[in-house]
C-alpha cells in the first residue's frame, strides 16, 4: 500500500510540474507577446495627395468659363481699369495677350530681347547717332524720344491694381507657362528674374557712346556691352525712360511680395 501511495503521490508530482511549466510557459508567453505589441509603433498612413485644381477650378467668379483662347476680350476690359491712357487700348487690339505677356517676360529672364512678341510697341522712327568734332559716335537724344511713350504708359499703370489683376489672371498666365516652360516650373520664378535683370540696368549719365559694326551699332563700354540682349534693348530707351519705368517696376514688385 505504501508503495502505491508513493507511486501515486508521484504521478500527482508529475502532472502538477508539467501543468506548472504549461500555464507558466502560456502565461510568460502571453507577457512577452503583449509586451512586444505594446512597443510596435504603427506606421503612418500614406498620405493621400490632393487632386490638383482645375483651370476652372482657380479662376475667379468674374473668369469663369475663361480659357487661353477666349482670354483675349476679358483681359481688354481688365486692364483697362488699371490705367486711363488711351494708347494703351490701342495695343491691347493685338491678340493672344496672356501668351505675349508670358513669353516676354520668360524672354527677359533668359536675357533675350521681347521684340519679337512686342512688334506693336516697336517705333516708328529709326536709330540716330550724332558724331561728334572728336568722331566720337553717341546716341541721339530724339532716339530717346521714341520709346517715351512706352514709358509714359507703363508709368500710368495703378500699382495695387495691376498685382490684383496680375494674381486672378495668374491662373491663365500658369496654363500660358507650362506651353513653353519645363515641367513643374514657376512663372513667378521668372518673373522674379526678370525683375533682377531688368532693375539691375544702370541709368546712364554721360552721353551713351556706341561704335558702328557692319549694319548695327555696338555700345563702346564693355560692361554695357557685355549686358544681356534684353538689358541691351531697355538701355536703348534712354536713362529718363529706365528710370520711370525702373521706378514702377521697383513698385510692381515690394506690391507682389506684400501678403
Amino acid at each position: 500500500m505504501a508503495t502505491e501511495n508513493r507511486m501515486i503521490i508521484g504521478i500527482f508530482v508529475a502532472l502538477v510540474v508539467i501543468l506548472a511549466a504549461v500555464f507558466g510557459w502560456w502565461y510568460l508567453g502571453r507577457d512577452a507577446v503583449d509586451e512586444t505589441l505594446d512597443t510596435v509603433v504603427a506606421a503612418p498612413p500614406t498620405p493621400v495627395p490632393e487632386p490638383t485644381p482645375t483651370l476652372e477650378e482657380r479662376l475667379s467668379s468674374r473668369l469663369s468659363g475663361t480659357t487661353l483662347a477666349t482670354s483675349d476680350m476679358v483681359v481688354r476690359e481688365l486692364v483697362a481699369e488699371v490705367s486711363s491712357h488711351p494708347n494703351l487700348a490701342a495695343w491691347l487690339v493685338n491678340e493672344d495677350l496672356v501668351r505675349r505677356f508670358v513669353a516676354s517676360v520668360n524672354n527677359i529672364a533668359s536675357g533675350v530681347s521681347p521684340q519679337a512678341h512686342l512688334d506693336f510697341l516697336r517705333p516708328k522712327e529709326g536709330f540716330e547717332v550724332d558724331q561728334r568734332r572728336n568722331g566720337v559716335l553717341v546716341i541721339e537724344t530724339d532716339s530717346y524720344g521714341r520709346y517715351d511713350l512706352v514709358a509714359k504708359v507703363f508709368a500710368s499703370l495703378d500699382t495695387e491694381g495691376t498685382v490684383a489683376l496680375y494674381r486672378e489672371l495668374e491662373p491663365l498666365i500658369d496654363e500660358a507657362y507650362a506651353e513653353i516652360g519645363p515641367a513643374n516650373a514657376k512663372f513667378d520664378d521668372r518673373l522674379d528674374r526678370a525683375f533682377d535683370l531688368l532693375l539691375a540696368v544702370p541709368v546712364l549719365e554721360e552721353p551713351a557712346q556706341v561704335e558702328q559694326l557692319i549694319v548695327t551699332y555696338a555700345w563702346a563700354d564693355d560692361q554695357l556691352e557685355a549686358l544681356s540682349g534684353a538689358q541691351r534693348h531697355f538701355l536703348r530707351m534712354g536713362p529718363d525712360n529706365v528710370s520711370l519705368i525702373q521706378d514702377k517696376l521697383g513698385e510692381l514688385r515690394a506690391a507682389l511680395a506684400a501678403p
